[in-house]
């Protein structure tokens, strides 16, 4: 599964817009890579003991699909809540699909 290139896009020029045109650990201007696949970010409690399911008892917890954006030079990585980008009801991820073939659907 990964992001659609049209979301990658969008949510890269919104970004530089709100000013994240740099690092701002290290200042490089030329470093900033978008990961190309979500980053599944997941808010519940941890089991109470080793037999237990992989969470505690929460079942009410919340999932976050990031975009996960990295300085190539001195590794600081940033989040960003994908749900802040999306409108209405678009695809912003493909399963399955190369980018080749992503850009023959939209033809």
């Amino acid at each position: 599964m990964r992001w659609r290139q049209t979301f990658v896009a969008e949510v890269s020029a919104s970004l530089q817009q709100l000013g994240l045109r740099a690092c701002p650990v290290c200042g490089s201007t030329e470093s900033l890579s978008m990961g190309r696949c979500p980053m599944l970010l997941v808010d519940a409690g941890f089991a109470a003991d080793e037999d237990g399911p992989p969470f505690g008892d929460d079942r009410d917890g919340d999932m976050t699909f990031a975009v996960r954006v990295e300085c190539t030079t001195c590794g600081h990585l940033m989040l960003f809540n994908s749900e802040r980008y999306r409108t209405g009801d678009e695809k912003i991820m493909v399963r399955g699909l190369t980018e080749e073939q992503e850009s023959q659907l939209g033809e």
